[in-house]
């Protein structure tokens, strides 16, 4: 896909910032944990970053850079405006650009929960 279209998976399915569900956008290699009751992978439940738009997908679209030809940048690589990037983000720094990844069992009885870190 990357030699075709420039991106790769990577790029148009996570995203750096914190969020609920979906894939971590993990720094390091992925340490997906196991639920020690089923011994399956735990799904991911949310990820507290320290980086927040500054760029891509979740980017606001009132806050997309209005130099950027709209039509011919994909979402996952619109830049913010200048002026907005004061205004990003939650101030906390974990490692370099970790994160605090946090996974749960759904099909557990007591819905076991873990965490990861990577910086």
């Amino acid at each position: 896909m990357k030699e075709e279209r420039g991106y790769d998976s990577y790029d148009v399915a996570t995203t750096q910032q914190s969020k609920a569900g979906g894939y971590p956008g993990w720094t390091q290699p992925p340490q997906w944990p196991d639920c020690a009751g089923r011994g399956t992978r735990m799904e991911h439940l949310l990820s507290v970053t320290a980086t927040e738009p500054g760029g891509g997908r979740r980017l606001p679209l009132d806050d997309r850079d209005s130099r950027q030809d709209a039509d011919a940048t994909p979402s996952w690589r619109a830049e913010a405006e200048p002026g907005a990037l004061g205004t990003f983000g939650h101030g906390m720094a974990l490692g370099d650009l970790g994160g605090m990844y946090f996974f749960v069992c759904r099909t557990c009885p007591d819905t076991p929960y873990t965490h990861r870190y990577d910086c």
